[in-house]
C-alpha cells in the first residue's frame, strides 16, 4: 500500500508540472517533439538512400553491362549445380533455347560473331562505288557484284565450264569411247590446272613454307594432297556413309554433265577405288603431330635419285612457272610425306588415265561449282547435307560474303577496320598480351619439373613471341593496297573467269616469295583482319589476334574486365601456350625445328601430356556416343589448360591493382566467378549430330563441352570460386596439369 501511495503522488506531481506550463511552452515541447521525430526518420530515410546509392554503385548500367548481363541470363541453366557440370550451368539455357537454322551446321558465340561480321560485310560491298575510292575497294564491289548475278550464271548455263573442260582435256566418264586417253598425262592435267587458276596440288601438293631449320628462308615443301573426304572415311571404303554418298554425289554430278548413268556408276567405282588407295598410303593426322619426321630436306637431284619415278624438275618447275621463281637440280626442297610421294608413281601407273582424267576434272568442277548453273549447286547441297546436316543452301549474299572476303582478303581488311574497328580495342588487347604473358612466364619460372638449363630456354622463347594485334598499319595506307593490287586484272568475262584471274594472282604471289627471305614483318602474310580466329604461328613465333575477334562476346570495352580477360584473355593465353604444346615444343625461339629438351625433362612432359590425352579420351560426347581423340586434340588441350590458367592469374594481378569490379545487372556473381562464366560462354554451342561426327574424324579441337569441363576440372583455383567439394565432378581428386 505504501509503494501505491508513493506511485501516486509521482503522477500527480507529473501532472501538476504539465499543468504548471503555459500554452506556449505546451506547445514549444510538442514542436520539439515532432521536430525530433522528423529528424530521426530523415536520418533513418538517408541511411536507407545511402544504402541503396552504394548498392546501386556496385551495379554496372553501361549498354556493355546491360547486354552481356542478359546473354549471361540466356544462357545459363540455374537449375544445373556449377560443381557438377559447369557447361551445362554456363551454357544450358543456350542449349535449350536454340535452333539450328536449316542452312547451319551449329549456332555457337563464333558463328553469331560471324553473322554480324558477315552483315557489316554485305553493307560495305553493296555501298555503291565513288569516284574518290581506290580502285582496290572498287574490284572488291564488282567481284561480289558478279558473283551476286545468278541471273547471268544461269543464262550462261554449262556452256562455259564444258568448253573450260575441254581445254583441260576432257571428261572422260561424259566423252565414253569418245575420249582419247593418249592425249592425257597428269602432269601436263596439274600444269594447265596451274596456269588455268585451279589448284594444282591434285596429285602432289607443293606448299612454300619457311625452312624449319632455318626459318629465316621460304623453301619448297612436297607433301600428300587434300583429298576431298577425310582419310579416316576414305579407310572405311563403300560401307562409309559419307563415301557412298559422295559416290552417289559424283555419279549424279556426271549425269548433269551429259554421262550415261550406268557407265557413270563404273566409272566413279573406279575413281572411288583410287582414293582409297591413296588414302591408305597418306599419313593420319595424329601421326603429322610430329614435326620432325614432316622435315626431309633434300636437293632435287637427291629427290629424283630417291624417287625416280616423277622427272622432278620439269615437273616442279612447271608448277611454280614464275621465271624469277625456278629452281635447280641443287635447290633443297623437304619432303612432308616420304611414304605417299614413294608410293604415287607406282599408283599413278596402275591407275587407268581415264580415273586420273575423271578425278581432275571433278576436281576443277567441286572448285568452281559455286559459279555454275543452280542444278550443279543444289546437287552439291544435297551432298553436303548429308556431311553437315544442314537442310538448305544458305542465302547467295552470304555465299558471296564469303568468297569475295577470301579472294580479296587484304581490301576487305582495310575496309573492315576503317569503318568498324576501335583502334582502343587494339590497345587494350596489347596490354592484355603484356598481362597474360607475365603470368605465362611466372608459371615457366615456377615450374619444378624442368631442368634449369631447359627452363631458361622456355622463358626465352615466351619473351620473344610476336605479337600482331588487330590489324596491319598498311592497310590504312591506300599507295599500299594500290600497289599489291596493281597487277591484278578480273577482265570483262564471267564470274568463273574472274575467280581464275584472282586465283593465278594468288598463286603468284605465294610462289613469288619461294628463296627469299621469310619476313615476319611482310603484312601480306598475316591473318586478315575479317578472320574471327586467333593462331600462334610456330615458324616465327608469333600469336595474331585479328580485329574482327575483338568484339561481342569476347571483348568490350564498357563490361567488366573479369570478361574480356575470360573471352579475348583466354585466347591470348591459349595461344600463347601453343609454344609449348605437343608441336610447339618442337621449335626454338627463332621458330626453327631442334630439341632443346634435357631428356629427363622431355620425359616428365609426355608423361604429363599423356595424363592430357587419357583424361580427354575417356570423355563421350553424348549426343552421339563416340569418344574424344586424346591424341590428336592433345595440342589444343594442353593449350586450353595452360591459357585459361594465365588468363586468371593476370585478371587476379588486374584485381589487386584496381580493386574489385562492379556487378552486372540482375546477376550476384563475383567478380572472378563471372571470369569463369565468360570462358564458358565462348564455347556455347548446340551442333548437328552429322556436324560433331566430322569433327571428331578431323578435327584437332575437342569438342566445345569438353573445352570447358576438361580446363576447368583441372584447374583448383575454379573449385575454390565455386566452392566446388574436393571429389565433385568439377574438383576431382586427381588432375592433369601440364603449365
Amino acid at each position: 500500500m505504501a509503494q501505491d501511495s508513493n506511485d501516486t503522488a509521482r503522477r500527480n506531481r507529473n501532472n501538476s508540472w504539465w499543468k504548471r506550463r503555459t500554452n506556449l511552452e505546451r506547445k514549444g515541447v510538442i514542436l520539439f517533439i515532432i521536430a525530433l521525430i522528423v529528424i530521426i526518420a530523415l536520418i533513418i530515410a538517408l541511411a536507407i538512400i545511402a544504402i541503396q546509392k552504394s548498392k546501386s554503385e556496385e551495379i554496372c548500367y553501361t549498354p556493355g553491362c546491360i547486354k552481356s548481363a542478359a546473354k549471361i541470363i540466356k544462357n545459363i541453366n540455374s537449375k544445373i549445380d556449377p560443381c557438377t557440370d559447369f557447361y551445362e550451368f554456363a551454357c544450358g539455357g543456350f542449349v535449350r533455347d536454340t535452333i539450328i537454322a536449316d542452312d547451319e551446321m551449329e549456332v555457337s558465340s563464333f558463328t553469331e560473331a560471324g553473322d554480324i561480321l558477315h552483315q557489316q560485310l554485305r553493307d560495305l560491298y553493296e555501298t555503291p562505288k565513288t569516284e574518290d575510292e581506290i580502285r582496290p575497294f572498287k574490284l572488291v564491289k564488282d567481284f561480289y557484284k558478279s558473283c551476286m548475278n545468278t541471273s547471268a550464271i544461269e543464262q550462261e548455263g554449262l556452256a562455259p565450264i564444258k568448253d573450260f573442260i575441254k581445254k583441260l582435256g576432257g571428261f572422260p566418264i561424259v566423252e565414253n569411247v569418245n575420249w582419247n586417253e593418249n592425249s592425257f598425262d597428269w602432269k601436263q592435267s596439274v600444269y594447265r590446272f596451274r596456269r588455268s587458276g585451279l589448284n594444282p596440288n591434285t596429285f602432289i601438293k607443293f606448299d612454300t613454307l619457311p625452312d624449319q631449320r632455318n626459318s629465316s628462308k621460304i623453301i619448297l615443301y612436297i607433301d600428300q594432297p587434300d583429298l576431298d573426304i577425310n582419310r579416316d572415311n576414305l579407310l572405311e571404303g563403300f560401307d562409309d556413309m559419307i563415301v557412298d554418298s559422295y559416290y552417289q554425289y559424283l555419279v549424279d554430278l556426271a549425269v548433269i554433265f551429259g554421262a550415261d548413268r550406268s557407265f557413270a556408276k563404273y566409272e566413279i567405282k573406279n575413281l572411288i577405288d583410287f582414293l582409297i588407295e591413296l588414302a591408305n598410303v597418306s599419313q593420319s593426322d595424329e601421326e603429322r603431330r610430329d614435326r620432325p619426321s614432316l622435315y626431309n630436306p633434300m636437293t632435287v637431284s637427291e629427290l629424283q635419285t630417291k624417287y625416280p619415278t616423277i622427272y622432278w624438275l620439269e615437273f616442279i618447275n612447271n608448277v611454280l612457272v614464275l621465271p624469277e621463281s625456278q629452281i635447280t637440280s641443287n635447290t633443297t626442297v623437304s619432303m612432308h610425306s616420304p611414304k605417299y610421294i614413294a608410293a604415287i608413281g607406282d599408283i599413278l601407273r596402275r591407275t587407268s588415265k581415264r580415273t586420273q582424267a575423271n578425278y581432275v576434272i571433278f576436281e576443277a568442277i567441286r572448285s568452281l561449282e559455286m559459279f555454275l548453273p543452280e542444278i550443279v549447286r543444289n546437287r552439291e547441297s544435297q551432298y553436303d547435307s548429308v556431311v553437315t546436316g544442314t537442310e538448305q543452301r544458305s542465302p547467295r549474299w552470304q555465299e558471296c560474303v564469303t568468297t569475295t572476303t577470301s579472294k580479296f582478303d587484304l581490301a576487305t581488311s582495310s575496309l573492315y577496320v576503317r569503318k568498324h574497328f576501335d583502334p582502343e580495342s587494339k590497345k587494350s588487347a596489347e596490354t592484355m598480351v603484356t598481362d597474360i604473358r607475365t603470368e605465362l612466364l611466372k608459371i615457366l619460372e615456377n615450374t619444378d619439373w624442368m631442368d634449369e638449363k631447359t627452363k631458361k630456354i622456355a622463358i626465352d622463347k615466351a619473351k620473344k613471341v610476336k605479337c600482331h594485334i588487330g590489324y596491319a598499319d598498311e592497310l590504312l595506307d591506300d599507295n599500299k593496297l594500290l600497289q599489291h593490287y596493281e597487277s591484278l586484272t578480273l577482265g570483262p568475262g564471267s564470274c568463273l573467269d574472274q575467280l581464275r584471274n584472282i586465283s593465278i594472282f594468288d598463286k603468284n604471289l605465294e610462289i613469288s616469295l619461294l628463296s627469299k627471305k621469310f619476313d615476319t614483318s611482310d603484312w601480306r602474310t598475316r591473318l586478315p583482319a575479317t578472320d574471327i580466329n586467333a593462331v600462334y604461328s610456330g615458324y616465327e613465333n608469333s600469336i595474331q589476334i585479328p580485329a574482327s575477334i575483338l568484339q561481342n562476346v569476347f571483348y568490350s570495352k564498357d563490361r567488366p574486365q573479369a570478361m574480356n580477360y575470360g573471352g579475348i584473355g583466354y585466347f591470348i593465353g591459349h595461344e600463347l601456350t601453343h609454344g609449348f604444346d605437343d608441336q610447339g615444343k618442337q621449335l626454338n625461339s627463332d621458330g626453327n625445328l631442334e630439341n632443346w629438351w634435357a631428356e629427363e625433362t622431355n620425359t616428365a612432359f609426355l608423361r604429363k601430356a599423356k595424363c592430357i590425352i587419357d583424361q580427354y579420351s575417356n570423355y563421350t560426347l553424348p549426343e552421339i556416343g563416340v569418344n574424344i581423340n586424346g591424341g590428336l586434340t592433345q595440342g589444343e588441350n594442353i593449350a586450353d589448360n595452360g591459357g585459361i590458367k594465365e588468363a586468371y592469374f593476370a585478371y587476379k594481378a588486374w584485381l589487386k591493382r584496381n580493386g574489385d569490379e562492379q556487378k552486372l545487372p540482375g546477376l550476384d556473381y563475383t567478380s572472378k566467378q563471372l571470369f569463369w562464366i565468360s570462358v564458358a560462354n565462348c564455347w556455347c554451342s548446340k551442333e548437328r549430330k552429322e556436324t560433331l561426327e566430322q569433327a571428331l574424324v578431323g578435327d584437332e579441337h575437342s569438342p566445345s563441352r569438353f573445352r570447358v569441363i576438361g580446363p576447368l576440372s583441372n584447374f583448383e583455383d575454379f573449385a575454390t570460386d565455386f566452392k566446388c567439394p574436393l571429389g565433385s565432378k568439377m574438383n576431382p581428386k586427381q588432375k592433369c596439369k601440364v603449365w
